[in-house]
């Protein structure tokens, strides 16, 4: 065996010591700074992330409430509702009789168990209050009715008046739909 002198050991010693701090360093230490450096990176992302998808959890959940809410007052109208007819009766009831062009009904067959009344009304001459009234008054009635689209001219004959032609949608369950038109008329 080898002797080793005073210095020499400590010279062993020393670079043994050296050796298992690098090896520390390297095996533990800087691994363990890496993953700091890139958590620092990512956290901030994935927060973001986390703020997103309440915002969308949040959008979803209003939704899904608004469609439980709208096959709520869905179920509760009167089966043998016809959104032609009811539309009349409104603009009869908004003073609008004489300003109706054309109104004419379509329905959609969307998906098997879903159908959506569409009636587009042509109205000429109308006061923007008219007009507005009628929108007003088919968005705040029991039934369930949107206006789908609106659009609005310049009366030609009468530059205070306006043209308008607007669609108004109602969605049905289609057995509805499907046990209306089976109906003799």
């Amino acid at each position: 065996m080898v002797r080793l002198n005073k210095r020499e050991r400590s010279l062993a010693v020393g670079l043994v010591l050296t050796v298992a701090v690098w090896l520390v360093y390297v095996g533990v230490v800087a691994p363990v700074r890496e993953r700091i450096r890139s958590l620092q990176r990512i956290i901030p992302e994935k927060q973001d992330e986390l703020r997103t998808l309440q915002a969308e959890t949040a959008r979803y959940v209003a939704k899904r409430s608004a469609f439980e809410s709208l096959r709520a007052r869905l179920a509760a109208q009167d089966p043998n509702f016809q959104l032609p007819s009811y539309l009349e009766t409104l603009v009869e009831r908004q003073g609008l009789g004489k300003n109706v062009v054309t109104m004419t009904p379509n329905t959609l067959q969307l998906q098997a168990d879903y159908a959506e009344t569409i009636v587009g009304i042509e109205l000429e001459a109308v006061s923007l209050k008219q007009l507005v009234d009628l929108l007003v008054a088919t968005e705040a009635s029991e039934v369930v009715a949107a206006v789908g689209t609106l659009h609005i001219y310049r009366s030609t004959d009468d530059p205070t008046l306006l043209n308008a032609t607007v669609e108004i949608r109602s969605p049905q369950p289609s057995n509805t739909v499907a046990a209306r038109s089976e109906t003799p008329r």
